[in-house]
């Protein structure tokens, strides 16, 4: 659950990158090719992978 009183830390992509990893993932790219497409580290691409629910509450939460 987010806390409206206390921010996440910003995130370091974009809603367009979210949704270029994500879609990349279903269609099973490997992890350093979505990083490399998208210009994101792989640990960005991990936790987007291993945490969407959480990786697209803080993009709300921060209105991107």
């Amino acid at each position: 659950m987010v806390d409206p009183y206390h921010r996440q830390t910003k995130p370091s992509y974009s809603r367009a990158q979210f949704n270029a990893v994500v879609a990349m993932l279903e269609y099973e790219a490997g992890i350093s090719a979505i990083a490399d497409v998208t210009e994101l580290s792989r640990q960005a691409v991990y936790r987007i992978r291993d945490e969407r629910a959480d990786a697209e509450a803080s993009l709300i939460q921060w209105g991107l």
